[in-house]
């Protein structure tokens, strides 16, 4: 039994230096994917037998245009892209229809209003892991910054059929 463990845990190593050595730039320099250098990270998942879901960190450039905040949070809700999903077979528990509606940034304090389609469909679990992508995006960004979620225009408290509580800000565990 324990052999078995460490067989797994070693089979486990190289894909978790390949997920990692998605985020590395030329030499060894980290990207930061806090939007200071025009990037964002944005969070999918990938199953695991071993571990379950985990979620797998994805860069994504921001046009000079554009708020990181926005580009963070449009591009969670479409999705690994199609080389993402052949190739390192990310997922994402986001439901389709899912948008954002609007980003509020200032220096005290970000608020994100997304639509309700995103408590469409699956159960707790499902609803857990989709939570955990958004937050975690939204929070790669904030820079102790408090992150309010808000559900058309409402501050959310739960979501889900099954009423999975929400801690305002997001920041707090």
């Amino acid at each position: 039994m324990l052999i078995r463990r460490i067989v797994t845990v070693i089979s486990i190593i190289p894909l978790l230096f390949l997920f990692t050595a998605c985020s590395v730039i030329g030499l060894g320099k980290k990207k930061s994917g806090n939007g200071d250098d025009g990037k964002v990270t944005v969070y999918f998942t990938k199953a695991s037998d071993e571990l379950g879901v985990v979620l797998i960190p994805v860069v994504r450039e921001v046009p000079k245009d554009k708020s990181p905040y926005q580009v963070a949070i449009a591009e969670l809700f479409l999705g690994p892209s199609l080389d993402e999903k052949e190739k390192l077979q990310l997922c994402s528990e986001i439901p389709e229809g899912s948008r954002l509606i609007k980003v509020e940034e200032d220096k005290k304090e970000i608020k994100i209003d997304i639509s309700s389609q995103f408590m469409d469909g699956g159960g707790s679990e499902s609803m857990q892991i989709r939570f955990r992508q958004l937050r975690e995006t939204a929070l790669n960004l904030a820079k102790g910054r408090p992150v309010y979620l808000y559900i058309d225009g409402t501050l959310a408290q739960k979501i889900g059929g099954e009423g999975l509580e929400i801690k305002q800000p997001l920041n707090d565990k």
